[in-house]
């Protein structure tokens, strides 16, 4: 028998996103927010940052806009929840610089590393069952 996958080339265990689909895009979006704007319009961030700032948000725009492609691979979860961990890391090594800004990205950032886990598990969960 021909499954779903096998004809349109795509996960059959994506469906219609639901409701932490849509979260989980929003964070991405907003974690590409806040880089930009730290690249073009904070006054705090050195030119020499800006850039870094820049690469960041243009890396997590790329996301949501992979996610609308059939290229979307559960396994792109993993990859943002390690970004997002990375930078936290980052972070917190580099001496918390920002403070304010970066505990704001910070709890966007653990939220949106944790509900891409949990949406990593579930498609790999329906993944198996068919």
């Amino acid at each position: 028998m021909v499954s779903e996958r096998m004809v349109t080339g795509t996960d059959s265990a994506r469906s219609t996103p639901d409701a932490f689909d849509w979260a989980f895009l929003s964070l991405a979006l907003v974690l590409a927010a806040v880089h930009l704007y730290l690249a073009f319009f904070a006054p705090f961030v050195p030119d020499d940052r800006a850039t870094t700032f820049l690469v960041i948000g243009a890396v997590l725009l790329v996301g949501p806009l992979v996610y609308v492609t059939p290229y979307w691979h559960s396994l792109l979860y993993l990859l943002g929840a390690g970004l997002a961990v990375y930078l936290g890391v980052i972070w917190l090594l580099g001496g918390m610089e920002f403070l304010l800004v970066g505990a704001f990205t910070g709890t966007v950032a653990t939220t949106f590393a944790v509900l891409a886990l949990y949406l990593f598990v579930r498609d790999v969960a329906r993944s198996e069952e068919g």
